[in-house]
């Protein structure tokens, strides 16, 4: 800049400015470039050319697109319900729901919140709205009463729905109160559970036998047998059919007949109940010493009385002597593993020492809740429609008959009145309509006359009260009598002027 200003001064011509600042500028880059690299930091230099623009050379194969979509039709079939609660019920019924929404997981709605105090909200209601949009194929719907509890189960949103009555069912808490080594793992319900139908019968079961089974067993996702993982199947869910005959009870024989002598009601004794548990799965590796299994799942026992591990493994000291007593909490010689529980596992499942080809004892370990239902009725939609099938009463094809047609005549009269009660609105509506458009044309027309009235144009016939007739035409009259009146005054004129023309005449 002193140089710059220095050459001002002095008169120098413009371009040899130009050039010393060029030449300054480039020794100030050289400058920059070598202290960059001494300090090992990326100089700055400036940009040339246009900005590069990136062309995308990564397509998507198509077999993955495919594969894709073939994984949305699958979620799509994938069955989803919703456990609810209709009315007031009591707090373990409460606790009920939220254990069977445990054992619908992981595809349920586990945090919904129903209005369950709202009786006009119905299960069709719920069924229209969460089918569509959330994809629920299935809804459980408790109920309590002042003498039992029911469960209906409908297939959303035509139907059926089963209506069962709950006999007795059991807590997940209360079984895990008295369980020993309870079971605890979140894990376990990322995965949906197997299902196993116990003595539901074959092809020839009665039909409303088979409707149970299709609709448990449509309740949770199918499982495909080539593609299903190991680590996957972590819990069972288990509906076993009950059968009793009945005839044994009305004998006075078998131990039905016991209860129902020592005080039992008859609604205990149920010739069909479907009972229902909810098991975990638990394998452990065998073909080991226990001692050595207790190492392998990583439950280190208490060796601090011992010398050596071969103590522990063998028992005895190095002299011979009993090794001390040691507390490892394994299982005692008196319980006796189940040898038809060993099976070779074809992949690594969870737990310590269950690893591929490996044997292991799988044990059921139960999570609840427990549930003995019996079925009362079968409807063909979804908590409407034919009654299908009912436990107590038994009509003949004729009632049959009888009631349906009964049922079609009142469907009938009932959409007749609702046609009747639309078409009645319809013409109050218009007659309402009619009304206000004549009122409005009243009022256009009374607001015109008045604007006429202050032009001096005269009055204008139209709608309005009785007393603005009136003056409306007392207003007539008067400008009537003033036109009139200057009709007389305009003769006179005339005569006037006739009379002066002759006289006129006359003079001349």
């Amino acid at each position: 800049t002193t140089q710059t200003l220095s050459l001002l001064r002095h008169g120098r011509r413009l371009p040899t400015i130009h050039s010393l600042l060029h030449t300054q500028r480039k020794q100030l880059q050289t400058h920059l470039f070598w202290y960059f690299s001494y300090t090992k930091l990326t100089p700055i230099m400036p940009r040339r050319g246009r900005k590069r623009k990136k062309t995308r050379t990564h397509v998507v194969d198509t077999d993955e697109r495919i594969k894709g979509a073939l994984l949305s039709q699958d979620e799509n079939k994938i069955p989803r319900s919703l456990v609810i609660r209709r009315g007031k019920v009591e707090s373990e019924l409460i606790e009920l729901v939220t254990d069977l929404r445990k054992l619908m997981r992981p595809y349920t709605a586990v945090n919904f919140k129903e209005d369950a105090t709202n009786r006009k909200v119905t299960l069709a209601h719920y069924a229209n709205s969460l089918s569509s949009s959330m994809g629920v194929t299935h809804i459980m719907a408790l109920s309590q009463n002042s003498a039992r509890v029911n469960l209906r189960m409908g297939r959303a949103p035509a139907g059926p729905t089963l209506s069962f009555r709950v006999k007795r069912f059991t807590l997940g808490r209360q079984i895990r109160a008295v369980q020993r080594r309870p079971y605890d793992s979140s894990k376990a319900f990322e995965s949906p559970p197997v299902v196993v139908t116990n003595n539901f019968g074959d092809a020839s079961a009665a039909p409303h036998v088979k409707l149970m089974r299709i609709t448990f067993q449509n309740m949770f996702p199918a499982i495909n047998v080539s593609t299903v993982k190991l680590n996957e199947c972590r819990r069972v869910v288990l509906f076993n059919f009950i059968r009793r005959d009945t005839s044994e009870v009305e004998d006075g024989n078998g131990d039905d007949a016991t209860n129902k002598k020592d005080g039992a009601s008859n609604d205990e004794v149920e010739d069909e109940e479907v009972e229902i548990r909810h098991y975990a799965i638990r394998a452990k590796p065998v073909g080991v010493d226990r001692k050595v299994r207790r190492l392998i799942e990583a439950k280190i026992p208490n060796l601090s009385k011992l010398d050596d591990i071969s103590d522990y493994i063998t028992g005895q000291t190095s002299s011979g002597a009993p090794a001390p007593a040691v507390n490892s909490g394994a299982m005692s010689d008196s319980e006796a593993e189940d040898e038809t529980a060993h099976v070779m596992l074809p992949e690594k499942f969870r737990g310590k020492g269950n690893n591929k080809s490996q044997k292991s004892a799988l044990k059921l370990v139960e999570l609840g809740p427990r549930l003995r239902l019996k079925l009362v009725k079968v409807e063909r939609g979804l908590a409407s429609g034919d009654v299908m099938y009912h436990a107590y009463v038994h009509k003949t094809p004729e009632e049959v008959k009888e009631l349906k047609q009964r049922k079609e005549q009142e469907a009938s009269l009932k959409r007749q009145r609702r046609e009747d009660q639309e078409a009645n609105v319809q013409r109050k509506q218009a007659a309402k309509d009619e009304k206000k458009a004549k009122r409005e044309q009243r009022k256009k027309e009374r607001e015109e006359a008045a604007m006429a009235s202050l032009r001096g144009e005269g009055a204008v016939a139209g709608g309005g009260s009785d007393d603005e007739d009136k003056s409306d035409g007392s207003e007539e009259e008067t400008d009537s009598s003033v036109v009139d009146n200057e009709g007389g005054f305009d003769g006179e004129e005339e005569e006037e002027e006739e009379s002066e023309s002759g006289s006129d005449g006359e003079k001349e």
